[in-house]
């Protein structure tokens, strides 16, 4: 069984008993992503199978903007504490042409979550592919450089019309470098954004391709590779399993 599927169906203690009932109950699991001293909560989602991400997505999207809206009169609702939800890699779930829940979740909260506390920032690489009613409804833009001309057409679309010759320069821009507009500045201004501390970087560099088709290939076994896929885990370690295996009966079966 895959591994990756374990948090739907056996999710601990809200797995429903034989009865129905559970042993917690959703405010447990609000508690634990917004009841903190943290800043922040981060949910990483980039191991659980593309199957289900996107309802995955939409169910914790739907309980995160529902509870905040019903207990808006309440001390941790979210007109008294306001919640940013910020979505990596929107593209892949609020597509023009996804056609799925997720982008309709996505867009009641950038509709109408502002007034209840609910604040939404999409972070996506093809904005092309962001459906125009959600990007039209971002106050601010942080653009980071951008090639393809329908990225820019994109971007300048969702920009006022004395604004949209700043898109030209989205191509030139240096690495780091970003154009900010909207709500978040008064004027448009072209910024250097900090590059965090080398400890805190996150693993996204590409591998050294050249570097690695010239060093001599040494044959290491592919049982390691098996291993980690079956963990689920990328430092698992090959640990053979002897089973003594002898031929059953008649009688015994």
């Amino acid at each position: 069984m895959d591994r990756r599927y374990d948090f739907l169906l056996h999710p601990g203690p809200w797995e429903p008993q034989l009865d129905g009932t559970t042993g917690q109950d959703l405010d447990t699991l609000l508690e634990g992503w917004l009841s903190h001293e943290k800043p922040i909560t981060i949910l990483d989602l980039s191991g659980v199978p593309s199957a289900v991400l996107v309802r995955l997505i939409v169910s914790i999207l739907r309980i995160v903007y529902d509870a905040l809206y019903w207990g808006r009169e309440k001390t941790e609702g979210g007109v008294l504490r306001p919640l940013l939800v910020v979505m990596e890699e929107a593209h892949r779930y609020v597509g023009p042409d996804s056609g799925n829940v997720a982008a309709d979740v996505v867009k009641r909260i950038a509709k109408e979550g502002r007034k209840y506390g609910v604040g939404a920032m999409l972070v996506s690489q093809r904005p092309a592919e962001i459906d125009e009613t959600i990007l039209s409804q971002c106050g601010t833009l942080v653009t980071l450089r951008l090639s393809n001309p329908a990225d820019r057409s994109r971007v300048k679309g969702a920009l006022p019309d004395n604004l949209a010759g700043l898109m030209d320069l989205l191509p030139v821009l240096r690495t780091g470098e970003a154009i900010i507009s909207g709500e978040a500045a008064r004027l448009p201004v072209r910024c250097r954004i900090s590059l965090p501390p080398s400890d805190r970087m996150p693993r996204s560099s590409d591998p050294l391709v050249s570097v690695a088709w010239r060093t001599k290939r040494e044959a290491e076994g592919y049982d390691r590779i098996l291993a980690s896929w079956r963990a689920q885990s990328t430092t698992a370690r090959v640990n053979p399993v002897q089973i003594e295996r002898s031929p059953v009966s008649e009688e015994e079966r």
